[in-house]
Formats: C-alpha cells, structure tokens, sequence
C-alpha cells in the first residue's frame, strides 16, 4: 500500500467548471448541445458556456496561435475562501493569479506538466452568472441549423 501524505485542507468540494480550446467551437457547441442535451447559459464572440445539473463547461476558441486543442483550465470548487491563499502558500503551490468577480473569487495555481488549475469559491455554488446572455451565436454560425427548416 503506497504512502499517503498528510491531506490539504483546501476545502475542495468537486468540480466547478472545466474550461476547453476547441478549434471550432460551433461544431463542439452542436455536439454537447444537441447530442448531450446541455444548455448554452452564455455565450461572447470567443466563448460558449454550457450547463450540465450545477456544472459548466466552457468552450473557448483555440485560434491560430493558442497552442492545440484540449484543455484550458480546470477549476474545483472550494468551500470557503477565509484563508484559502495562506493554506495554498503553506503547501508550496505556486499561485499563478487571482481574480475577484461579483459572484466568485479565484486563486490560479501551476500544475504538473503546465495544467492550469483554479480553486473557485462563489456565495452560492448554484449560481453561474455569464457576461454575455445566450442569445448571442458564435463566430461562423451562419450555416442554417434544423430550427431554420420548420
């Protein structure tokens, strides 16, 4: 039996959201939308976020020069924020940035092999507010869909 390590309190409650580069964000919006029944909940001229039950998946575009397709970040949601960066800084994680939105507050962290990680703590876990409504249709969404046919 291998040895364990003596557990981080971070406080990590699961996942929050899980943040993809796709090269053509129209073609994985279709698929998760219509072949995986999620829900568009926002979307902006560079991004599409989806809902699954309290669990979002963010599409963002790859672009020529942003490396290849695959993951971006991936973000655990953390049950408290009170001391959260001291508790990181003691466990020797490097701490990449922090942002602080109406609804959320996030610390980025380097992982193994250059994976991004955020640790997320909103108010209310339920609650995914987007700045951009999901009315708007990401770039080269001009080919008709079925909703055109009817």
């Amino acid at each position: 039996m291998p040895a364990r390590t003596a557990p981080r309190d971070f406080g990590i409650m699961g996942f929050d959201h899980v943040d993809l580069k796709v090269k053509d964000r129209v073609r994985a919006r279709r698929f998760f939308v219509e072949q995986l029944g999620m829900d568009v909940i926002g979307e902006g001229p560079e991004h599409t976020n989806l809902l699954f039950g309290d669990q979002v998946l963010g599409l963002h575009d790859a672009g020529d020069n942003a490396g290849p397709a695959g993951i971006d970040h991936l973000a655990l949601r953390v049950s408290e924020w009170t001391g959260l960066r001291s508790r990181v800084g003691r466990a020797r994680v490097v701490i990449t940035g922090e942002k602080e939105r109406e609804d959320s507050r996030s610390l980025f962290l380097r992982g193994p092999e250059g994976l991004r990680i955020e640790l997320i703590w909103r108010p209310d876990p339920h609650a995914h507010n987007c700045t951009c409504p999901p009315s708007h249709k990401p770039a080269g969404h001009d080919e008709p869909s079925d909703e055109d046919d009817a």
